[in-house]
């Protein structure tokens, strides 16, 4: 069914930041039982952030209500209107993107954990912020205050006062990026940054699946936080907090090493019709897909990537059975066991499978044309598919073999770096509990030529 043949519930927020309070109100003809999110992106309590909600029938009068959990009500009969608030002041002060948060300055709300659950997802929504203060939404703008959100578990909208805004075309989409005080790098230098990696993107995964995409770079409150970041993707907008670098140089490579992964999210998972726990590959198999391209743009060095190999590795190994379980089997307990058991050993994997794949065909074929696969056997499916089914066959596909597949994702499996590696004229060294990846003295044409695929500059060893 069209969003066009829909009825979009109406909502209105709100905001009241010296509070780090918004007051929701809506109308919806409403089940007796009302249930706010309390879990989302492995946040957990957000139920308890939901307060004072009022319900009223059609004539005005107001309906008892009872909460029976923290997110959970029941009333004795159907609402036709509600107001409640939701507190998002711890979030505005655990400098964590993945939920909606809101300070004194500035904000991102992501109507999809405000909402009850029960509510449409396509809705029509108007923002009373503060005089002086802005708004930016991924989705439709039907005026300063008022926008169009086709799905609320797949949007944001960025507020506060004194925002900047830069827009760009790039890649099949409009680009817009949303930014507050002064970076070391101009705003048309970041706006570019974020331009050419799109642009990167796009020769492997083919155009943006968004009409309209909204960045959003902004600070962390704590001022010790120079070298982080942190980000979300939600649909087609990007909230990216991060930490101020002092130099323009590696402020702006900090920006193109976060916008290189999340502008990845754009296509997988949010452009994919695809369900189910396969983390390992849209979140692990992209922290090395990002690396690799940021190489490709000189974000990076060769000697970087290989860095941030070792540390991959280091870290999977530092997480208990992590060789006990397999990769799909991690992903399921991700936010149990922690992202180490799934996005470093994914990354290492990834690694390991790209230089096999290259290797074995004389640099024919990578990583990129598994992307290519899973987007091309994508292309126009509305129902979805199971993620690991479709992932997998596309890794046994390309590789023409389920040898690696079998070996490191579907079973229990532990990673032997030095000897993975060595094939391909590389060293795993280890240094206390520092894993250094390094390239052997004596190379192969074949290896030579490999390493130089991924970066590796031989006249500047």
């Amino acid at each position: 069914m069209s969003v066009q043949s829909r009825t979009p519930g109406a909502i209105s927020i709100k905001v009241l930041p010296e509070s780090s309070r918004v007051i929701v109100k809506g109308s919806t003809a409403s089940p007796p039982v009302w249930s706010f999110a309390d879990v989302s992106a492995g946040v957990v309590g957000l139920g308890s952030r939901i307060k004072n909600l009022e319900l009223s029938d059609a004539e005005g009068k107001r309906i008892d209500v009872q909460q029976i959990a923290p997110g959970q009500f029941y009333s004795s009969t159907r609402a036709s209107s509600f107001t409640y608030e939701v507190d998002l002041a711890a979030a505005s002060t655990s400098e964590s993107t993945l939920v909606s948060w809101l300070n004194a300055d500035r904000g991102v709300l992501m109507p999809g954990d405000l909402l009850p659950l029960q509510f449409p997802t396509y809705i029509l929504i108007h923002v009373d912020a503060p005089k002086g203060w802005t708004i930016y939404s991924s989705g439709r703008k039907k005026s300063e205050t008022d926008f169009e959100i086709d799905d609320s578990n797949r949007s944001a909208l960025v507020l506060g006062k004194n925002l900047r805004a830069s827009t760009r075309s790039a890649a099949n989409t409009v680009l817009t990026l949303v930014t507050q005080g002064e970076w070391a790098f101009p705003d048309n230098e970041a706006i570019d940054l974020a331009a050419r990696i799109l642009k990167a993107h796009n020769d492997i995964a083919g155009p943006v699946p968004c009409d309209q995409t909204l960045v959003t770079v902004l600070p962390f409150l704590n001022a010790g936080a120079s070298a982080r970041w942190n980000a979300r993707t939600s649909g087609c907008a990007v909230s990216l907090l991060m930490g101020r670098q002092p130099s323009r140089v590696g402020a702006l490579s900090q920006l193109g090493n976060a916008l290189t992964h999340e502008l990845f999210h754009l296509w997988i998972p949010n452009g994919l019709t695809l369900e189910g726990e396969y983390d390992w590959f849209y979140e692990g198999f992209t922290v090395y897909h990002a690396a690799n391209t940021a190489v490709r743009l000189d974000l990076l060095t060769f000697s970087d990537l290989m860095d941030a190999i070792g540390r991959a590795n280091d870290a999977s190994s530092s997480v208990a059975d992590s060789s006990q379980v397999s990769l799909i089997e991690a992903s399921r307990r991700r936010w149990s066991s922690g992202a180490a058991a799934v996005y470093s050993k994914a990354m290492v994997l990834a690694f390991l499978y790209d230089l096999n794949l290259r290797y074995q065909s004389k640099g024919k074929r990578s990583l990129d044309d598994v992307y290519r696969t899973i987007f091309r056997v994508q292309k126009g499916l509305t129902t979805k598919s199971e993620g690991n089914a479709v992932v997998i066959g596309a890794l046994n596909s390309v590789s023409g073999s389920p040898v690696f597949v079998t070996r490191f994702v579907t079973q229990p499996a532990n990673i032997d770096l030095k000897a993975e590696l060595a094939p391909f004229g590389l060293r795993a060294e280890k240094f206390g509990i520092r894993t250094r990846i390094v390239v052997g003295e004596k190379l192969t044409s074949r290896q030579r030529d490999l390493l130089r695929e991924l970066g590796y500059n031989d006249r500047t060893r």
